[in-house]
């Protein structure tokens, strides 16, 4: 699993829209048209790219691999009582 942990404005979403093009992928995010608009601004096309909500809702080709822009938005969007989480950081 990849994890792209870094402060903001280093260009974390940009990298995770690479790891989605490069693999085929689908990218998770909280506005689509947004980053989709980001995503031309780069230059990449040719992946998917769907809302928190769709995802959670609809049946995507689960053997593509999926990233997700900020992880904590997307399990907050699932139940709005979300208040911790623990995360062990493995090598």
């Amino acid at each position: 699993m990849q994890r792209i942990i870094d402060s903001r404005g280093n260009g974390k979403t940009g990298r995770l829209m690479l790891l989605a093009k490069e693999n085929n992928g689908i990218l998770v995010c909280a506005n689509p048209q947004a980053m989709t608009a980001k995503a031309h601004a780069y230059g990449l096309t040719g992946f998917d790219i769907v809302s928190y909500y769709d995802y959670s809702v609809h049946n995507y080709e689960f053997d593509k691999p999926v990233y997700i822009d900020e992880l904590e938005n997307y399990v907050k969007s699932l139940n709005k009582r979300f208040d911790g989480y623990s995360l062990t950081n493995e090598d």
